[in-house]
């Protein structure tokens, strides 16, 4: 269970990482088109799966070690997209 949750952990962190370095790289370079659309991708892409962390640890342990793990998840989400876009929010006011 802890391998499960590690890998899912880590394939999350790597979808904010990854959208965080691109719209870094599109601000670097000056956007043509929507700003922000990868990050928002990456949100959204992370919520509507996240259901399935939800189910998986239902089956496999009980409802409140799954309740606990996606509140836990979700809390841990919510504070890494925020300090993305707070410090691509200060490199933006930096380079300007």
């Amino acid at each position: 269970m802890v391998f499960f949750w590690t890998v899912w952990a880590a394939a999350v962190l790597t979808i904010l990482v990854l959208a965080t370095v691109i719209e870094f790289n599109g601000g670097r370079k000056g956007f043509e088109g929507a700003n922000g659309i990868f990050l928002f991708a990456s949100a959204y892409l992370t919520v509507l799966s996240s259901p399935i962390l939800l189910i998986v640890t239902w089956i496999w342990s009980d409802f409140w070690t799954a309740a606990e793990v996606y509140l836990i998840g979700a809390v841990a989400y919510a504070t890494l997209f925020a300090l993305a876009l707070r410090l691509m929010g200060s490199i933006g006011r930096a380079r300007t």
